[in-house]
């Protein structure tokens, strides 16, 4: 595997992976995982990972961004990784993550793929594309077969991680009859989960009525996404604070008032005539949620 560690910005250190701490795990899509451990393993790590010095008795860093990358390394037998020492504090350090997720999601589908499409356009090989962006030659093939054939929605759900880019490929090749027993083969030697299934069954329901894609929403749905800095996402984040605590508190006052309403009720209907006029103005549904603890008298 080829190591790229050079950077004109930052210094880069080789840093123990055994000794960084990921405090924010997040689950990682199989198909997704296996392309980033491909890529490195051919092209080598083009970025390294991001990491702030903490104070702990196993761990001498914490993880800010960089898991996909670093688990990759791992698994390719690696005991240490390219990383980027930052001084920062906890919630910083959550920040940067946070900051640094949203970031990268926009070129993924919006640009990357127009990007190789480009470059198939101006005459350049799948091999140099490859090398130029880092993927497998075969991984490039597959997203020129797909765009050529207007399979976005296709490339939408290899991209979400319903699907493995492999399958895609084949249900594009293949007649719609064929497509079903495409599915349940990928089922039954697990390259699809059953959470999986119903996407992708919509999606062959709607390629047989002639609906690839084309420029529908699914396709472009980062199109839109505009660049957020630190201190836009810390903003966002305080007023979702402020936001999950005004609710707290109103949900508070609800219950408060509502079980003051259930007592009151249920005195009340304790008084026969209070259910005499109740019956009296035909006034004799009340709602369950008071009804669960109040009793009505009884003669």
């Amino acid at each position: 595997m080829k190591e790229k560690t050079n950077d004109s910005n930052h210094n880069i250190e080789m840093i123990d992976i055994s000794l960084i701490k990921i405090s924010n795990p997040r689950p990682r899509n199989k198909f997704i995982h296996q392309e980033i451990q491909s890529n490195i393993d051919i092209s080598g790590l083009r970025k390294p990972i991001t990491v702030r010095r903490i104070k702990d008795k196993k761990y001498k860093y914490s993880l800010i961004c960089g898991q996909g990358r670093m688990e990759a390394i791992y698994n390719l037998s690696n005991t240490h990784i390219p990383a980027i020492i930052k001084d920062v504090n906890e919630e910083d350090g959550y920040i940067m993550s946070l900051s640094e997720n949203v970031a990268r999601r926009k070129p993924r589908v919006t640009e990357l793929y127009e990007r190789i499409r480009d470059m198939k356009n101006n005459g350049i090989c799948d091999h140099d594309i490859a090398s130029i962006i880092g993927y497998s030659v075969s991984w490039v093939k597959s997203v020129i077969l797909l765009l050529e054939k207007g399979e976005q929605k296709l490339l939408t759900a290899v991209e979400r991680g319903h699907i493995p880019i492999y399958l895609a490929v084949k249900f594009a090749r293949s007649d719609d009859k064929y497509n079903q027993n495409l599915l349940i083969d990928a089922y039954n030697d697990g390259s699809i989960t059953n959470k999986n299934i119903a996407t992708i069954k919509k999606i062959l329901e709607k390629r047989s009525l002639g609906s690839k894609g084309g420029t529908s929403h699914d396709y472009i749905y980062h199109k839109n996404n505009q660049n957020i800095t630190p201190q836009e996402l810390l903003s966002i984040y305080k007023k979702n604070v402020e936001e999950h605590r005004l609710l707290q508190a109103k949900s508070e006052y609800v219950i408060d008032n509502l079980v003051l309403a259930k007592q009151i009720i249920s005195e009340l209907l304790l008084e026969p005539s209070f259910n005499s006029i109740l019956i009296t103005e035909n006034l004799t549904n009340i709602p369950s949620i008071i009804m669960d603890t109040a009793k009505p008298h009884e003669d």
